[in-house]
C-alpha cells in the first residue's frame, strides 16, 4: 500500500491525550476565574480553542511526516454529479429530523407533559445571557459552519479513515472512524449515517473538498431549521418545539432510509479500495473509480 508509512506514525491516541488535559485545564480554569465570564462567553471560547487544538495537532503531525497537503486533499471534482450529493445530504437531514420527531413522541406517550419542559435546544445566545450576545453568535456560526466542518473531515475522513484502514482494512475503518464521529454528537445515529456518508464521498471523489462543502451545507441547513424555529410563535417562551407526530416521524424516517440504503448500496467499497491518500492516479482517474471501469 503506498504512502502508509506516513499515516502508520500518527499516533491518535496522542490527540486524546491532549483532549483530556485540555478539559481538565479549561475546568480548573473555569473554576478559578467563576463569575468573570459568562456561561455563553465560555462555552465559545472553548468551541473555538477546541477546533484550534485539534487543527495544530493534526498539522504538526502532518509537517512532521511529510503529509502531500495536495494528495491527502485532492483536487475539486467540477464533473461530479452535484445532485447526487445534495439529495443524499438531504435525506441524512430529514433522517436527523425523523428521529427527533419519534423520540418526542415516544416521550409524549410515556408522559405528555414532558415535552413541556424540555429546556430551549436554541443554538442562538440572547441580550439576556450576555451582552456580547451578537457577536457570540457570529463566532458561534464561524465554528460551526465552517471551523467543525474543515477540521472534523481533516481527522475523521482524513486521519481516522486512513490510519485505521491501515489496521483493519477499508470497511471497518469506515465503521470505526463513523462510530467515534458519532459518538461525539448529541444524534448518535444521524451523525453516525452521516460519517459513513462523508467517508464514501471523499474514498469515491479522492477530494476532501467534497466532504467538506457537503459537511458545510448540512450545519448551515441545520442553522436554517434553527432560526425557523427560534422565531416561531410556539417558541416564544423559550421551550423546545413540541411536534411529535408519529406519522410525519415515519414519514420521514421512511424517505431517509430508503435513500440511505440506495446511497450505501450503490457505492460502499469494495474489499481491494483504498482511501485517497494511498490510490495512485491513471490517466486523470483516482484508483477506485479507475477500477469500476
Amino acid at each position: 500500500m503506498v504512502n502508509e508509512a506516513a499515516f502508520e506514525s500518527i499516533k491518535v491516541r496522542y490527540l486524546a491525550l491532549w483532549l483530556i488535559v485540555f478539559l481538565i485545564a479549561i475546568g480548573v480554569l473555569h473554576a478559578l476565574t467563576r463569575g468573570l465570564l459568562a456561561g455563553a462567553e465560555w462555552e465559545v471560547a472553548v468551541g473555538f480553542l477546541f477546533y484550534i487544538i485539534i487543527a495544530y495537532w493534526i498539522i504538526s503531525n502532518f509537517e512532521r511526516v511529510h503529509i502531500d497537503y495536495h494528495k491527502f486533499i485532492g483536487n475539486f471534482p467540477y464533473n461530479y454529479n452535484w445532485i447526487s450529493l445534495f439529495t443524499i445530504i438531504f435525506a441524512v437531514i430529514i433522517l436527523t429530523l425523523g428521529l427527533g420527531e419519534l423520540s418526542r413522541y415516544i416521550l409524549s406517550t410515556i408522559d405528555p407533559n414532558l415535552l413541556n419542559h424540555l429546556p430551549s435546544t436554541s443554538l442562538f445566545y440572547t441580550p439576556h445571557e450576555t451582552p456580547l450576545a451578537p457577536f457570540l453568535n457570529f463566532m458561534d456560526f464561524i465554528i460551526a459552519v465552517i471551523m467543525a466542518p474543515i477540521v472534523e473531515e481533516f481527522l475523521f475522513r482524513g486521519v481516522l479513515l486512513h490510519r485505521f484502514t491501515i489496521k483493519w482494512g477499508i470497511k471497518w475503518a469506515i465503521l470505526g472512524s463513523s462510530i467515534i464521529f458519532g459518538l461525539g454528537h448529541s444524534d448518535v445515529i444521524g451523525a453516525f449515517t452521516f460519517a459513513m456518508v462523508m467517508c464514501i464521498l471523499y474514498i469515491k471523489t479522492a477530494s476532501l473538498l467534497v466532504p467538506i462543502l457537503a459537511h458545510m451545507t448540512n450545519n448551515m441547513m441545520a442553522y436554517g431549521t434553527q432560526i425557523m424555529s427560534t422565531f416561531s410563535p410556539s417558541n416564544q417562551y423559550g421551550y423546545t418545539i413540541a411536534s411529535h407526530d408519529l406519522l410525519v416521524a415515519l414519514l420521514l424516517l421512511a424517505i431517509s432510509i430508503v435513500i440511505i440504503i440506495y446511497f450505501l448500496y450503490q457505492n460502499w467499497p469494495q474489499r481491494f479500495w483504498r482511501p485517497p491518500y494511498f490510490q495512485e492516479i491513471y490517466d486523470g482517474i483516482p484508483e477506485n473509480l479507475y477500477y469500476d471501469e
